[in-house]
């Protein structure tokens, strides 16, 4: 006699919901087919196993699908429902090692140093005319409450100092986003050099700036590949034409870890 679905116990459940996924990843199934059937058989299951099932939904759905996507799928809002944000951020964090949240990095060498090549070592103090002071690695404050004066000199220890807690405000600026993120129930996971390139762009306009942009918006939604794309256009002016450049490294920098083998869904 055929057993229907709430004769099974919870471990032929999981079993069964396995060998769908197996059978419809063979079969080349949509992947959006595949990810919200998978969905609508979690219910009633312990969160262990819906944990166990959407990560080998998760690690099937990489062969043949992009990460973004993967993390675009994650975060619709029947997943959220389905499973909460808790199983959503387990699920990425064991099938996606090398992505990570935000919230999760510090800058990494190779970060600080695109950043101090970048900015360029200046001890003497100088104004553009922004209301400014500027000295050092672009440590920059208003000249109203700054203690330094244009032509004053520091030492390059001390340059480096003011870098340090500069970078500090902005690599805490970006993990407060995805933390603030977390909260609303969003999960991004990003690579090391995505971190990298966003403290870089941060430091440069500023978080505030970076927020507002049109690539964290991007972001926000998993689309990494428009989100780095757009890092490239970011803030650019006629005013200050050496941005273009440090802007296509940026770009190039965030979008270096993206793997380009798996075709995009539309979720």
């Amino acid at each position: 006699m055929i057993k229907n679905w709430n004769q099974y116990n919870e471990q032929d459940k999981v079993d069964e919901i396995i060998r769908f996924i197996d059978y419809s990843i063979t079969e080349s199934f949509s992947a959006s087919d595949i990810w919200y059937k998978t969905l609508n058989k979690l219910k009633g299951l312990s969160k262990e196993s819906q944990k166990k099932i959407l990560q080998y939904a998760v690690a099937s759905l990489l062969t043949v699908i992009s990460i973004q996507n993967v993390v675009k799928l994650l975060n619709q809002d029947s997943t959220i429902k389905m499973v909460g944000v808790e199983v959503v951020a387990d699920t990425l964090k064991k099938t996606i090692p090398e992505f990570k949240n935000g919230y999760d990095y510090t800058l990494s060498s190779k970060g600080w140093e695109h950043i101090k090549s970048e900015e360029k070592l200046r001890l003497k103090a100088y104004s553009i005319g922004d209301g400014m002071i500027t000295i050092g690695y672009g440590h920059a404050e208003r000249i109203s409450e700054s203690k330094y004066k244009v032509g004053d000199v520091i030492t390059e220890e001390k340059a480096n100092e003011l870098l340090k807690q500069d970078l500090k405000v902005a690599a805490d600026g970006v993990r407060r986003m995805f933390t603030q993120w977390g909260d609303q129930g969003v999960i991004i996971p990003i690579s090391q050099s995505m971190f990298d390139a966003l403290v870089s762009v941060a430091f440069n306009t500023g978080i505030v700036g970076l927020r507002k942009s049109d690539a964290i918006k991007d972001l926000k939604q998993g689309d990494y590949t428009k989100s780095g794309e757009k890092i490239a256009t970011l803030n650019i002016s006629k005013k200050f034409p050496g941005l273009a450049t440090r802007r296509e490294k940026e770009s190039k920098m965030f979008l270096s870890s993206i793997p380009k083998t798996k075709k995009d869904i539309t979720v």
